[in-house]
C-alpha cells in the first residue's frame, strides 16, 4: 500500500473524519504532515502561537496546564484519534494547553487553514468538533474544581 493510501485509510478510521468521501481524505492526507515525537517531548507548548491542529495516530501524550502560580496540572492522557489544538486554531488564539509525548507519538499535523476549510465545508465536521470541545471543557471544570478543593 502507498503512504497516501495507508494515510487515507489511517484518517478514514478517525471518528471526525469517518464520514468524508475518499477525494476530500486524499486532500487532508496530502496536506497534512506525519510528525513523530519521542516520550517526554513537547509537542505543543502552552502559550505559543497556533498553526495546525494534531491528531493523534499511534501512542499516547499527556495535557498539562499551567495555573496561575506556574503549577502544572495534568488535566488529560489522549491516545490513539485524539484531536487536539483546535481551540486556539479556532479562537486564532494561543495554545491552552501542553501537550507532551507520554510514550513514542505519531501525529498528522493539519494545518489552521485546511482545518478551517474542513470545519467550514462540513457541517458534520464542526458538530463533531463542538462535542469534542464540550466533554473537554466538562473534563477540565471537573478536574480543576477538584484540585481546588482544600
Amino acid at each position: 500500500m502507498q503512504p497516501l493510501e495507508r494515510d487515507v485509510e489511517t484518517l478514514r478510521n478517525i471518528p471526525l473524519f469517518a464520514g468524508l468521501p475518499t477525494a476530500r481524505l486524499k486532500l487532508i492526507a496530502y496536506t497534512a504532515e506525519v510528525v513523530r515525537f519521542e516520550p517526554g517531548e513537547v509537542m505543543v507548548q502552552q502559550g505559543d502561537p497556533a498553526d495546525a491542529v494534531y491528531i493523534i495516530a499511534e501512542g499516547e501524550a499527556e495535557v498539562w496546564l499551567a495555573d496561575a502560580d506556574g503549577h502544572q496540572i495534568q488535566v488529560a492522557t489522549m491516545g490513539r484519534n485524539s484531536l487536539f489544538g483546535e481551540i486556539a486554531v479556532i479562537s486564532r488564539g494561543r495554545r491552552t494547553t501542553t501537550v507532551r509525548a507520554k510514550d513514542r507519538v505519531a501525529t498528522f499535523k493539519i494545518s489552521a487553514n485546511v482545518f478551517l476549510d474542513l470545519v467550514r465545508s462540513s457541517p458534520e465536521i464542526g458538530m463533531q468538533v463542538m462535542t469534542v470541545l464540550a466533554q473537554r471543557l466538562e473534563r477540565t471544570t471537573a478536574l480543576l474544581q477538584q484540585h481546588e478543593r482544600p
